[in-house]
């Protein structure tokens, strides 16, 4: 059992929460800010590494994305800060990225990205034969590699990511990509309900999470949710973002 697995099944609330930003949006110094001041709030930040064709992302995320590569933030500058802040060591980190970022020098990187203390890897456009590949590598490097689960994934091959998966299950709870719904899929929630039949291993929920009534309808159901495109549109509109934060935290615990 990895060190996130263990963290989400023996955790003392109700959901585990993880929180999405995008590295160095608006800026990195309002980020470190933000996060050491929220440590203890925060289960696990998953930090996303700007990429220019992110195609899990719907339009606040491609636009934060498209911000933050004009602004100059890459994958090494990303790790030269996180490297010179306490973030690595207050809260455990697992980095979103896409392979083309990692492959033409993938073990050189793997050992920045464990040097600086982050957990795991979400890599949206790895498919699953190369994942089941590549578990060895990542392992190696003490990272967890975090697969993805949809209703639209077939049961033989579902079956496959519950077997080989080394940490949580992300569960894209909407075909599409992600972004705030009013309302939580009913397609999404009788899909989680039957991965609960078939396994143990922890499911959290992304996609969709911009109220605390949706978090409360997920008590039971799953063991966290990410919430990244609710914050992110805060941040693009300039509004204060830490009440928003508290209040969707409050509804986790």
């Amino acid at each position: 059992m990895s060190n996130l697995q263990y963290k989400i099944i023996n955790r003392k609330k109700k959901l585990v929460f993880v929180p999405f930003f995008v590295a160095g949006f608006p800026d990195f110094k309002f980020l470190e800010n933000f996060i050491i001041k929220n440590k203890d709030k925060i289960d696990i930040l998953e930090l996303g590494i700007p990429f220019s064709d992110p195609v899990a992302d719907g339009p606040v995320l491609q636009e934060i994305n498209y911000r933050a590569i004009l602004s100059g933030v890459s994958l090494e500058n990303t790790l030269s800060w996180l490297k010179d802040t306490e973030i690595p060591k207050v809260v455990d980190v697992v980095f979103l990225l896409y392979f083309n970022l990692l492959y033409d020098r993938l073990e050189e990187r793997l050992q920045k990205i464990k040097d600086i203390g982050i957990k795991g890897l979400v890599i949206p456009d790895l498919p699953l034969e190369e994942s089941e590949d590549l578990l060895p590598i990542f392992n190696k490097y003490g990272l967890d590699l975090v697969l993805f689960i949809s209703p639209t994934t077939r049961k033989e091959r579902r079956e496959k990511i519950i077997k080989i998966a080394p940490s949580f299950l992300y569960f894209i709870s909407v075909k599409g990509v992600t972004g705030e719904r009013d309302e939580l899929p009913q397609e999404g929630i009788n899909f989680a309900r039957e991965v609960r039949l078939e396994t143990d291993k922890p499911l959290i929920w992304g996609f969709g999470i911009r109220n605390r009534n949706q978090i409360e309808n997920l008590y039971g159901l799953v063991d966290g949710v990410i919430v990244g495109s609710a914050f992110g549109r805060k941040l693009l509109e300039g509004q204060d973002l830490q009440n928003y934060f508290d209040e969707l935290y409050e509804a986790t615990l």
